[in-house]
């Protein structure tokens, strides 16, 4: 009899089995909403993202004399690098007959959503990772966390291109998610969120993003839906009329920020909380960016013949860069 060895042995022998595929890496997507989406031009290896401000205020002018001139001036750019993901995975023939046997075969070679969770694995770890200035990924490249300023995404020392001023979007304290510290992260909008020139932009917070953890879910959930009613369960309640000033007051979002750049659990950083302005207007959000050169895509299955062996690659090119850290405040909690 032909003995042959399998690279996957244990779907070709005798025996009756059941499989369970293993869960896939998964942020629902979420993570996406962080960014906006530019598209990269074959013609250079980078994209650069610019600020402009102008000097808003009019100024009296005098009877017969000319208007004063206000100013219109570049602030910080930041250069977003493009890079090339892929994935191949190889099966014979044989074991792709098994594979289909077993139901298992559109789950093995599932390049195209591989490619898809490495780059939300990589913007998880650009929020996870923002307080330093770079970290290196799973294949052992540096990826660059600065901002146009060259400080870290959250820093307590930003600067402004056109004004002595600094301004911090680390929550003093880190404290813990809650209505006092949520009135922190608002006062950081209210107050230190300004162009380069110093002077001060509206600018409105609208989505509060937690890991998954079921503790800051659950407070999430009590901070935007909680309610007074006159009785609880026929009882009486004694706070009854209070208003909830946060309730439905922001969007929720869950990010997987928690893990290290294999994605495995980093614990220390599972009660970090934020507050983020996001949105389609660049001006007026978080101004992190997500551009493409190629989007996720599967390439025709090889075969050959000879051998019996198919082959199926995936691939994307893109790059993830922040040219602000205005429109995002982080609290470091640890409870």
């Amino acid at each position: 009899m032909l003995v042959q060895t399998m690279t996957t042995p244990a779907i070709n022998d005798l025996l009756k089995k059941s499989f369970i595929k293993g869960s896939q890496h998964t942020t629902a997507g979420d993570v996406r909403s962080l960014f906006h989406k530019e598209t990269g031009s074959w013609e250079s290896a980078s994209k650069r993202i610019y600020e402009m401000d102008r000097e808003r205020f009019a100024t009296v002018k005098v009877e017969g004399q000319n208007s004063r001139q206000r100013k219109i001036a570049q602030g910080y750019f930041k250069d977003v690098t493009r890079k090339t993901i892929s994935v191949t995975r190889k099966v014979t023939g044989e074991a792709y007959k098994a594979l289909v046997a077993h139901k298992l075969s559109e789950m093995a070679v599932q390049t195209g959503k591989d490619v898809v969770d490495r780059i939300e694995l990589d913007m998880a770890n650009f929020i996870g990772y923002g307080t330093t200035a770079s970290h290196t990924d799973m294949t052992g490249f540096t990826v660059d966390t600065t901002t146009g300023d060259g400080r870290s995404l959250f820093n307590t020392g930003h600067t402004l291109k056109n004004s002595a001023t600094t301004y911090s979007n680390l929550i003093t304290g880190a404290p813990s998610l809650s209505e006092d510290a949520m009135e922190l992260a608002e006062d950081y909008f209210n107050y230190n969120v300004m162009d380069n020139f110093g002077q001060r932009i509206s600018m409105t917070p609208n989505t509060i993003i937690t890991t998954r953890k079921a503790t800051m879910v659950n407070r999430v959930r009590r901070l935007l839906g909680s309610m007074s009613p006159e009785s609880i369960e026929g009882v009486a309640n004694a706070n009854a009329g209070v208003t909830n000033t946060y309730k439905s007051a922001y969007r929720h979002l869950v990010v997987e920020f928690d893990v290290n750049t294999m994605n495995v659990t980093d614990a220390s950083k599972s009660f970090w909380w934020m507050l983020a302005a996001l949105g389609t207007n660049p001006e007026t959000s978080l101004q992190a960016y997500y551009c493409s050169w190629q989007s996720p895509m599967v390439a025709p299955v090889e075969i050959d013949q000879d051998a019996w062996v198919m082959s199926y690659t995936g691939r994307a090119v893109y790059g993830i860069s922040a040219l602000s850290g205005r429109g995002i405040a982080l609290a470091q909690a640890t409870a």
